[in-house]
This record gives structure tokens, sequence and C-alpha cells, in this order.
């Protein structure tokens, strides 16, 4: 295991810190440390203010998620459901195209495979199962200093952790050094990896990277930072709210909208810990009331809330009448909501309306992770997809738009998650309701118009540089941002094309 100094020094080199730029060399504000929490942490060693870049990370190694998602894409471009998907003859890799099989990429991956004898025809190799592994594959390719650095960050030992490389042995004679090293990869990828964002509206395979500086920050439930993709995946960290000298930098491995017993088991599941910060020992969640549930007593309409939250076995209790539900009818309730929103098919937007506003609120709380993703799905669709765009929206639809944009805005201001990325995506698509109001009825301008601006200009603040942003997003700005003087009518004409 590498000293602190050690790891210091190969972060500075990875992040290129020890380089000099016009004869001055960057720093930055933060140091790698001791965490409070245990292990090694981020920790700021100067006062750090909302919107700051902490710094850009690149991944050693990246490719496909190794979910078994059924997902068969491109292993260059990541391209799904691909009319000219073909096999590599030398190492049966899926490709889409003569240019993703001649690109370096594919040169690289084609070269470890064809390296180890195949146990079975080339045709008869599970290309998912290829995919599934490619990520770990590319750890050969790694110099010494990138392998130790991998070594270097915690992996999880635990047996499922590594399994895929054991699913591709029937086909492969593979070295034994590097099914060690790719399994080393594995294991570290399960640990750090994050998932890479898409440009806004593709469809492509889910990738992952192991972006080592990054994975260097612990957990907590509502994280000071946040972080985007640029087109070069490279992974760029800001905070999202003042972080004081002498504080650890987090970030966030789980769904910021999902309540307590949903983040907890995934944490456990997933990164093998039990999460004790302050927002999961809040049964309300900071008032938010994510996970509560309807009780159970006739008539009543309070909801029910764990009486310890990091007690995975703790009863939950009614708010108003005082009820208390043993653990076991909770978990049956809440499988029930799961095999419930199984049956939904949510490319259907109309189902999906109906589901919100008819069915589901009848079974849990307009409060709950439930109702709420239900309520972002319909936000992100209202506009966008065929058949809802903005001239097919009813005026009851876009006030149900704004509503839920308002509300879920709400929920992140009460959580205390400062600029996270989610709040810009929100704060976009507030922007654009009120901006389709204001083309439909032009004498409202003046009264929205301050909020239209204020909304897009936020907005772009927190999204400027993501690659996942909405491609309208510095146009909007441009011409219904503050500081525009054009005509109405030409201020408009972005909204019509």
């Amino acid at each position: 295991m590498l000293s602190l100094e050690q790891l210091s020094q190969m972060v500075k080199e990875h992040l290129g810190l020890c380089n000099y730029i016009d004869g001055i060399q960057y720093t930055c504000k933060w140091t790698i440390d001791e965490s409070p929490l245990g292990g090694r942490g981020l920790i700021a060693t100067e006062d750090i203010s909302a919107g700051e870049v902490l710094f850009v990370d690149h991944p050693l190694i990246h490719g496909p998620r190794a979910a078994d998602t059924g997902e068969r894409g491109c292993t260059v471009c990541g391209q799904l459901d691909c009319d000219t998907f073909f096999k590599c003859s030398k190492c049966a890799l899926l490709l889409c195209s003569d240019e993703c099989q001649n690109s370096d990429t594919h040169y690289n991956d084609c070269g470890i495979i064809s390296n180890w004898n195949s146990k079975v025809p080339i045709e008869d190799i599970d290309e998912t199962i290829l995919s599934r592994t490619l990520t770990a594959m590319r750890a050969i390719l790694l110099n010494e200093d990138q392998r130790v650095f991998m070594e270097c960050l915690q992996a999880h030992t635990q047996p499922q952790h590594g399994s895929e490389i054991r699913k591709l042995k029937p086909y492969f004679d593979i070295p034994e050094d590097e099914e060690l090293l790719m399994i080393s990869a594995c294991r570290a990828l399960d640990t750090n990896a994050f998932q890479i964002a898409t440009s806004f509206g593709k469809k492509e395979m889910s990738m992952r990277g192991l972006y080592p500086v990054s994975g260097l920050m612990n957990h907590k439930c509502v994280s000071n930072t946040r972080y985007c993709f640029n087109s070069d995946r490279q992974m760029i960290v800001k905070a999202v709210k003042p972080i004081r000298a002498g504080s650890e930098i987090f970030t966030c491995y789980s769904g910021i909208l999902w309540g307590t017993p949903a983040r907890r088991t995934h944490l456990y599941k997933t990164k093998h810990f039990m999460c004790k910060c302050e927002r999961c020992a809040d049964p309300t969640e900071r008032g938010t009331l994510l996970g509560a549930l309807k009780c159970f007593a006739t008539e009543c309409p309070g909801y029910l809330l764990p009486i310890e939250p990091l007690n995975t076995s703790t009863s939950w209790r009614c708010l108003e009448c005082d009820m208390r539900v043993p653990i076991k009818n909770i978990c049956a309730i809440q499988g029930a909501l799961g095999s419930l929103m199984g049956t939904l098919d949510f490319e259907n937007v109309g189902q999906l309306e109906y589901f919100l506003t008819n069915r589901i609120t009848k079974y849990i709380p307009k409060t709950n992770q439930i109702v709420v993703d239900l309520q972002c799905r319909l936000i992100w669709s209202f506009g966008e997809v065929d058949g809802y765009r903005w001239h097919e929206l009813s005026e009851s639809r876009l006030g149900l738009k704004e509503s839920l944009c308002r509300g879920t805005l709400r929920t992140l201001a009460a959580l205390g998650v400062g600029d996270a990325h989610l709040r810009g995506l929100l704060l976009y698509h507030l922007h654009a309701v009120l901006a389709e109001r204001a083309r439909r009825a032009p004498d409202l301008y003046e009264e929205l118009k301050a909020e239209i601006e204020n909304t897009i200009e936020q907005a772009y603040n927190i999204l400027q540089g993501d690659i996942s942003a909405p491609p309208d997003l510095e146009l909007r700005r441009r011409y219904l941002g503050p500081g525009c003087d054009k005509p109405l009518e030409e201020r408009f004409f972005i909204l019509d094309s």
C-alpha cells in the first residue's frame, strides 16, 4: 500500500499538477489525508466557492458496464440497434462499421484477445461476455505506474467481484498474470467506477470509467460536489456549495432523490457499507419524506417513517396516529410497489402520466421517491418526445410540467444539495415551460421575463460544458437570457425552429 505522500505524488502526476505552464505551476485547494470516516479522503486546504472546479480527472480504463442488461452495442463507439453489426473475425468483438474496426481502440482490444488461444471457434464466442469483460481487459494496456495507481485504490474482494472474468475462461486460455490483473481491475471498477454520461438524447451502450482521483472521494448522501463529463470523457468535478478549509470533499454514490431505505440498500449491495450520514439518520430526510409510506390505519392521513433509520430491522411509526408497523410488513409493501412499477412501460408517456395522476398516489404519499421519479420522467418527456412536443402540449400538460418542475426543485432545496446537476436540468425545463407560455401569449412576456432569464442563466451556469446538457442550452441563454436586446419575435425564433 502506498503512503499518503506517494499517493499524493501519483495523483499530481495523473492530473498534470506537476507541469508548469508559462512558468507557473497549477495548485489545487485540497489534499489527500486521513478521513474522519476512516481510510483516505480529499480534504480542503483552502476555502472553496460554489461552482469552483476542484479537478479534471481522466480514466485509467473505460468501456462497457459489466451489468448484464442485454444491451448489444458496438464495442468502440457504443452505438446501439445498428443494422450493420458484425463480429471481428479475429477477436469476436461486436462492431458497427469499418471505421470502428480500423480504429486504434479496436486495434488494441483485438491485440489483447487474439493473443489468447481460443478454446472454441471464433463464431461461438459470446460477444456479450466479451463486452462485459472489455473494460477490465483494457487494464492489460496500462503501464507500470498506472497499474500501481489502480492497485492502490480501494477494491472489493468478495467472490462476486471478478466473476465476469471466470465466465470468459471457457472461451480462452488466458495467462495467469493477465487473469489476475483483470480480476484486480474488476474489483477496482466495482468499487470506484463512475457511469459515463452520453450526449443529450443519444442512445448508446452504458459506459463506465475508472477515474482514480474521483474514486478517492468518500460518499455522503448530500454531497458538496457534482461532476459532469466532456466530449473527451474527462470528468469535471465542481463544488456545489461553499466548502470550508479542513472539511472533507464528498461525492454521492446513489440517487439524490432516492429515499433512505433505497439508498442504504443500494450502497450495501454495491459498495458493501451502510451509510450513517446525517440524512440517513433523519427519518424525515430534512422534511422531504422521500421514503414515507401511507399509514395502514383506515381514515388516518398520516405517513409512516422508520423509528430508527440506521437500524435495518426497525419498526415504522405513523407521524399522525403513532401506529407502529413491523419491518416485515413494510418490506412486503415495498416489494409490492416494486412489482407494480415493473408493469409500467416507461417509454409510454401517456401511461406514465395516467399512472402518476390517477393511480400511484392512492397507495403512497406524493412525496415518495417513486412518485418523484415518475414526475421527473414526465418532466424530461413533455416537450421533448414525439407526440408530446412543445407545440403538441395542451395547456393542462404545460401546467403539469411547470408544477412538477417547481415541486421537485423545492425538494432539492430542502435536501440542501446546492447547484447539483439535477437542479440545473430542472431549471432548464422550468425555463422552457415559461418561455413556451410567453411564446403562446406574448402579453405574458413582461410578467415572466425575469424568471425566464433567471432560470436559463442558472441552468447554464450549472450545465455548461456538460456533454449531457440539452443541445440548445447556450442558444436559449443567448436569446432568452439576461442582456439580449433583440425584438421579442426574434428572441422566440429558437422555440419555433
